[in-house]
């Protein structure tokens, strides 16, 4: 799937996956049932895999 977003919209997504992924890591630590905890990890590998994504992405410019 191709998405294209302009740089404000980048800038804002990978904002927004800065602030859940440090939320996350809050959540991990504070997380005490280790089936939780893995599920909490899988979804912080997650987001760190998007984030790659956005910093290498190139946005598309409009106008």
């Amino acid at each position: 799937m191709d998405v294209m977003l302009d740089q404000d919209e980048v800038e804002l997504l990978s904002g927004l996956l800065r602030n859940a992924l440090a939320d996350l890591r809050e959540e991990i630590y504070h997380t005490e049932t280790a089936a939780y905890k893995t599920d909490l990890k899988m979804d912080e590998a997650l987001l760190k895999g998007l984030l790659i994504k956005f910093s290498a992405a190139v946005p598309v410019h409009q106008g």
